[in-house]
Protein backbone atom coordinates (compact mmCIF):
# COMPACT_ATOMS: atom_id res chain seq x y z
CA UNK A 1 0.00 0.00 0.00
CA UNK A 2 1.51 3.86 -1.33
CA UNK A 3 2.19 5.82 1.67
CA UNK A 4 -0.80 7.88 0.59
CA UNK A 5 -2.96 5.02 0.87
CA UNK A 6 -1.61 4.81 4.36
CA UNK A 7 -2.22 8.20 5.17
CA UNK A 8 -6.45 8.08 3.25
CA UNK A 9 -6.93 4.58 5.20
CA UNK A 10 -5.78 6.51 8.69
CA UNK A 11 -8.17 9.68 7.71
CA UNK A 12 -10.82 7.15 6.78
CA UNK A 13 -10.46 6.33 10.85
CA UNK A 14 -10.73 9.94 11.69
CA UNK A 15 -8.12 12.83 11.78
CA UNK A 16 -5.53 12.49 14.39
CA UNK A 17 -6.57 9.01 15.85
CA UNK A 18 -5.34 5.58 16.49
CA UNK A 19 -7.12 3.42 13.74
CA UNK A 20 -8.20 1.05 16.32
CA UNK A 21 -9.20 3.23 19.63
CA UNK A 22 -10.10 6.39 17.82
CA UNK A 23 -8.31 8.48 20.49
CA UNK A 24 -5.06 8.55 20.21
CA UNK A 25 -1.79 9.10 17.59
CA UNK A 26 -2.33 6.16 14.79
CA UNK A 27 0.34 3.94 14.97
CA UNK A 28 2.59 1.89 11.85
CA UNK A 29 0.56 -0.23 9.97
CA UNK A 30 2.10 -3.36 9.64
CA UNK A 31 1.48 -6.21 6.69
CA UNK A 32 2.45 -9.67 7.45
CA UNK A 33 2.48 -12.76 4.95
CA UNK A 34 0.30 -15.55 6.90
CA UNK A 35 2.49 -18.28 7.99
CA UNK A 36 2.13 -21.46 5.78
CA UNK A 37 2.55 -24.18 8.84
CA UNK A 38 -0.55 -22.61 10.49
CA UNK A 39 -2.62 -22.97 7.31
CA UNK A 40 -1.97 -26.36 7.03
CA UNK A 41 -2.29 -27.14 10.67
CA UNK A 42 -5.92 -25.62 10.31
CA UNK A 43 -7.22 -27.18 7.35
CA UNK A 44 -5.87 -30.34 8.36
CA UNK A 45 -7.26 -30.39 11.58
CA UNK A 46 -10.57 -29.51 10.76
CA UNK A 47 -10.93 -31.56 7.39
CA UNK A 48 -13.88 -33.59 6.37
CA UNK A 49 -13.68 -35.19 2.71
CA UNK A 50 -10.41 -37.29 2.43
CA UNK A 51 -8.48 -36.91 -1.38
CA UNK A 52 -9.63 -39.99 -3.49
CA UNK A 53 -7.85 -40.83 -6.95
CA UNK A 54 -9.44 -42.79 -9.67
CA UNK A 55 -8.64 -46.78 -10.30
CA UNK A 56 -6.58 -47.70 -13.47
CA UNK A 57 -8.73 -50.85 -13.85
CA UNK A 58 -11.80 -48.63 -14.40
CA UNK A 59 -12.78 -46.27 -17.26
CA UNK A 60 -12.97 -42.69 -16.50
CA UNK A 61 -16.79 -40.84 -16.75
CA UNK A 62 -17.22 -40.02 -20.42
CA UNK A 63 -18.10 -36.45 -18.48
CA UNK A 64 -17.17 -35.00 -15.21
CA UNK A 65 -17.81 -31.85 -14.01
CA UNK A 66 -14.98 -29.74 -12.84
CA UNK A 67 -15.05 -28.83 -9.65
CA UNK A 68 -14.90 -25.05 -9.06
CA UNK A 69 -11.91 -23.62 -6.72
CA UNK A 70 -11.83 -21.77 -3.59
CA UNK A 71 -15.07 -22.77 -1.32
CA UNK A 72 -18.75 -22.03 -0.80
CA UNK A 73 -21.09 -21.27 1.55
CA UNK A 74 -24.61 -22.40 1.01
CA UNK A 75 -26.86 -22.22 4.16
CA UNK A 76 -30.78 -21.74 4.91
CA UNK A 77 -32.19 -19.18 7.16
CA UNK A 78 -32.33 -20.61 10.80
CA UNK A 79 -29.11 -22.18 10.12
CA UNK A 80 -25.70 -20.88 12.59
CA UNK A 81 -22.79 -19.60 10.67
CA UNK A 82 -19.59 -19.15 12.83
CA UNK A 83 -16.59 -17.31 11.75
CA UNK A 84 -13.42 -17.90 13.37
CA UNK A 85 -10.27 -15.86 13.42
CA UNK A 86 -7.43 -17.63 14.71
CA UNK A 87 -3.90 -16.66 15.72
CA UNK A 88 -1.68 -19.78 16.13
CA UNK A 89 0.84 -19.78 19.29
CA UNK A 90 4.47 -20.43 17.98
CA UNK A 91 4.67 -23.52 19.95
CA UNK A 92 1.20 -24.60 19.74
CA UNK A 93 0.71 -26.59 17.20
CA UNK A 94 0.24 -30.01 18.59
CA UNK A 95 -1.97 -28.34 21.26
CA UNK A 96 -4.22 -27.22 18.02
CA UNK A 97 -3.55 -30.80 16.55
CA UNK A 98 -5.13 -32.60 20.04
CA UNK A 99 -8.22 -29.82 20.18
CA UNK A 100 -9.13 -30.62 17.11
CA UNK A 101 -9.21 -34.15 17.37
CA UNK A 102 -10.74 -34.10 20.43
CA UNK A 103 -13.56 -31.15 19.61
CA UNK A 104 -14.46 -32.19 15.98
CA UNK A 105 -16.11 -35.13 16.40
CA UNK A 106 -18.48 -34.05 19.15
CA UNK A 107 -19.43 -31.12 17.26
CA UNK A 108 -19.92 -33.14 14.07
CA UNK A 109 -22.90 -35.45 15.64
CA UNK A 110 -24.62 -32.29 16.51
CA UNK A 111 -24.04 -30.79 12.68
CA UNK A 112 -21.09 -29.10 12.59
CA UNK A 113 -19.69 -28.63 9.59
CA UNK A 114 -16.18 -26.81 8.47
CA UNK A 115 -16.93 -24.77 4.97
CA UNK A 116 -13.69 -23.48 4.27
CA UNK A 117 -11.24 -20.73 4.97
CA UNK A 118 -9.25 -17.38 3.86
CA UNK A 119 -5.97 -16.83 4.41
CA UNK A 120 -4.92 -13.95 6.03
CA UNK A 121 -2.60 -12.02 3.62
CA UNK A 122 -1.91 -8.62 5.07
CA UNK A 123 -2.89 -7.49 8.04
CA UNK A 124 -4.14 -3.65 7.97
CA UNK A 125 -5.45 -2.28 11.47
CA UNK A 126 -5.52 -4.74 14.15
CA UNK A 127 -3.67 -5.30 17.39
CA UNK A 128 -5.04 -8.94 16.84
CA UNK A 129 -2.71 -10.86 14.39
CA UNK A 130 -4.73 -13.98 12.65
CA UNK A 131 -3.26 -16.33 10.10
CA UNK A 132 -6.85 -17.24 9.12
CA UNK A 133 -10.79 -16.38 8.96
CA UNK A 134 -12.22 -20.28 8.92
CA UNK A 135 -16.02 -20.57 7.96
CA UNK A 136 -18.11 -23.23 9.79
CA UNK A 137 -21.99 -24.29 9.92
CA UNK A 138 -24.53 -25.65 12.55
CA UNK A 139 -27.87 -26.83 11.80
CA UNK A 140 -29.78 -24.45 14.24
CA UNK A 141 -28.80 -22.45 17.01
CA UNK A 142 -30.19 -25.45 19.51
CA UNK A 143 -27.83 -27.55 18.43
CA UNK A 144 -24.72 -25.32 19.62
CA UNK A 145 -26.35 -24.92 22.63
CA UNK A 146 -26.49 -29.05 23.02
CA UNK A 147 -22.72 -29.18 22.09
CA UNK A 148 -22.30 -26.63 24.84
CA UNK A 149 -23.69 -28.87 27.33
CA UNK A 150 -21.52 -31.80 26.54
CA UNK A 151 -19.91 -32.61 29.55
CA UNK A 152 -16.32 -33.12 27.68
CA UNK A 153 -16.48 -29.48 26.15
CA UNK A 154 -15.92 -27.15 28.56
CA UNK A 155 -12.81 -29.18 29.96
CA UNK A 156 -11.20 -29.21 25.70
CA UNK A 157 -12.15 -25.53 25.60
CA UNK A 158 -10.01 -24.88 28.45
CA UNK A 159 -7.07 -25.56 26.15
CA UNK A 160 -7.79 -22.85 23.57
CA UNK A 161 -5.05 -20.49 25.28
CA UNK A 162 -2.52 -23.93 24.74
CA UNK A 163 -2.99 -23.68 21.48
CA UNK A 164 -3.62 -19.90 19.87
CA UNK A 165 -2.70 -17.07 21.11
CA UNK A 166 -6.35 -15.63 20.05
CA UNK A 167 -8.89 -17.43 19.04
CA UNK A 168 -12.51 -15.16 17.89
CA UNK A 169 -15.52 -17.13 17.74
CA UNK A 170 -18.10 -14.83 15.85
CA UNK A 171 -21.49 -16.67 15.72
CA UNK A 172 -24.96 -15.28 13.74
CA UNK A 173 -28.07 -17.54 13.37
CA UNK A 174 -28.96 -16.33 9.67
CA UNK A 175 -32.26 -14.77 9.31
CA UNK A 176 -31.87 -15.19 5.40
CA UNK A 177 -30.50 -17.97 3.20
CA UNK A 178 -27.03 -17.54 2.53
CA UNK A 179 -25.16 -18.03 -0.71
CA UNK A 180 -21.18 -17.32 -1.01
CA UNK A 181 -18.26 -18.30 -3.21
CA UNK A 182 -14.79 -17.73 -2.31
CA UNK A 183 -12.60 -17.32 -5.66
CA UNK A 184 -8.80 -18.25 -5.66
CA UNK A 185 -8.11 -15.53 -8.26
CA UNK A 186 -10.10 -12.92 -6.29
CA UNK A 187 -9.01 -10.75 -3.48
CA UNK A 188 -11.31 -10.06 -0.02
CA UNK A 189 -11.57 -7.74 2.81
CA UNK A 190 -13.19 -7.89 6.03
CA UNK A 191 -13.78 -4.95 8.31
CA UNK A 192 -14.56 -6.02 11.91
CA UNK A 193 -16.12 -2.75 13.24
CA UNK A 194 -17.04 -1.34 16.69
CA UNK A 195 -19.58 1.09 16.99
CA UNK A 196 -19.52 3.95 19.64
CA UNK A 197 -23.30 2.93 20.35
CA UNK A 198 -25.81 1.00 19.14
CA UNK A 199 -27.41 4.03 17.48
CA UNK A 200 -24.33 4.43 15.14
CA UNK A 201 -25.71 1.79 12.92
CA UNK A 202 -27.10 5.05 10.79
CA UNK A 203 -24.26 6.85 10.33
CA UNK A 204 -21.77 3.33 9.28
CA UNK A 205 -24.81 2.35 6.68
CA UNK A 206 -24.91 5.71 5.21
CA UNK A 207 -20.86 5.41 4.92
CA UNK A 208 -21.28 1.85 3.51
CA UNK A 209 -24.53 2.94 1.41
CA UNK A 210 -22.53 6.14 0.24
CA UNK A 211 -19.58 4.53 -1.19
CA UNK A 212 -21.29 0.95 -2.80
CA UNK A 213 -21.72 2.81 -6.49
CA UNK A 214 -17.56 3.49 -5.87
CA UNK A 215 -16.79 0.35 -4.42
CA UNK A 216 -18.45 -1.61 -7.43
CA UNK A 217 -16.79 1.09 -10.23
CA UNK A 218 -13.37 0.14 -8.73
CA UNK A 219 -14.07 -3.89 -8.94
CA UNK A 220 -15.98 -4.78 -5.85
CA UNK A 221 -18.81 -5.60 -4.50
CA UNK A 222 -20.37 -6.21 -1.23
CA UNK A 223 -21.14 -9.75 -0.53
CA UNK A 224 -21.64 -10.40 2.91
CA UNK A 225 -22.72 -8.01 6.17
CA UNK A 226 -22.19 -10.18 9.42
CA UNK A 227 -24.58 -8.21 11.64
CA UNK A 228 -24.51 -8.11 15.40
CA UNK A 229 -22.68 -11.54 15.68
CA UNK A 230 -21.95 -12.65 19.39
CA UNK A 231 -17.91 -13.57 19.97
CA UNK A 232 -16.00 -15.55 22.23
CA UNK A 233 -12.74 -14.94 22.97
CA UNK A 234 -10.09 -15.84 25.57
CA UNK A 235 -7.42 -12.95 25.34
CA UNK A 236 -8.97 -10.18 24.20
CA UNK A 237 -12.16 -7.35 25.19
CA UNK A 238 -15.45 -9.66 25.31
CA UNK A 239 -17.52 -7.12 23.73
CA UNK A 240 -18.80 -8.42 20.50
CA UNK A 241 -18.14 -6.10 16.65
CA UNK A 242 -21.63 -4.98 15.57
CA UNK A 243 -20.88 -6.17 12.06
CA UNK A 244 -18.14 -7.77 9.80
CA UNK A 245 -18.24 -6.84 6.17
CA UNK A 246 -16.67 -9.12 3.66
CA UNK A 247 -15.94 -7.42 -0.17
CA UNK A 248 -14.75 -9.09 -2.93
CA UNK A 249 -11.91 -7.42 -5.31
CA UNK A 250 -10.99 -8.22 -8.46
CA UNK A 251 -7.91 -6.41 -7.99
CA UNK A 252 -6.00 -5.32 -4.73
CA UNK A 253 -5.72 -1.68 -5.64
CA UNK A 254 -9.25 -1.74 -5.58
CA UNK A 255 -10.12 0.43 -1.90
CA UNK A 256 -7.39 3.08 -3.21
CA UNK A 257 -9.34 3.78 -6.04
CA UNK A 258 -12.31 4.10 -3.84
CA UNK A 259 -10.59 6.36 -1.55
CA UNK A 260 -9.40 8.61 -4.18
CA UNK A 261 -13.40 8.98 -5.28
CA UNK A 262 -16.05 11.75 -4.59
CA UNK A 263 -18.35 9.22 -3.08
CA UNK A 264 -15.65 7.90 -0.02
CA UNK A 265 -14.89 12.04 0.35
CA UNK A 266 -18.56 12.84 0.26
CA UNK A 267 -19.19 9.80 3.10
CA UNK A 268 -16.06 9.37 5.21
CA UNK A 269 -17.29 11.90 7.69
CA UNK A 270 -19.58 9.32 8.46
CA UNK A 271 -17.15 6.52 9.52
CA UNK A 272 -15.68 8.89 11.89
CA UNK A 273 -18.97 9.42 13.54
CA UNK A 274 -19.65 6.18 13.90
CA UNK A 275 -16.94 3.73 14.36
CA UNK A 276 -15.33 2.90 17.70
CA UNK A 277 -12.31 0.48 16.93
CA UNK A 278 -12.15 -1.50 13.65
CA UNK A 279 -9.85 -4.43 12.69
CA UNK A 280 -8.90 -4.47 8.39
CA UNK A 281 -7.52 -7.35 6.55
CA UNK A 282 -6.41 -8.69 3.10
CA UNK A 283 -7.63 -11.96 2.70
CA UNK A 284 -7.17 -14.98 0.09
CA UNK A 285 -8.77 -17.85 -0.79
CA UNK A 286 -6.93 -21.08 -1.19
CA UNK A 287 -6.07 -22.09 -4.65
Amino acid sequence: MSEKSSQDLRLLCGIGAQPHQFNESPPMISFRKAPLLATVLLTSTFALTPTTQAQDNKPAPAKQEVPKPGFKVEMKRGEVLQVIASELRDDGQAAARKYGQTAFPIAQSFGFQRLGQLNVNRKVISDFDPEVFSFFSWPDQASVDAFAKHPDWPAIKATRPDAWSELKVYSVELQDDLKLQFDPSKHYTVLVAWLKTDEAIGDYNKYLEGIESAVERSGGRFIYKMRNPSMEAHASDPAAPHQLTFVEWETTDGFDKVQASQEYLDHRQYFGTSIERVEFYWLKAPS
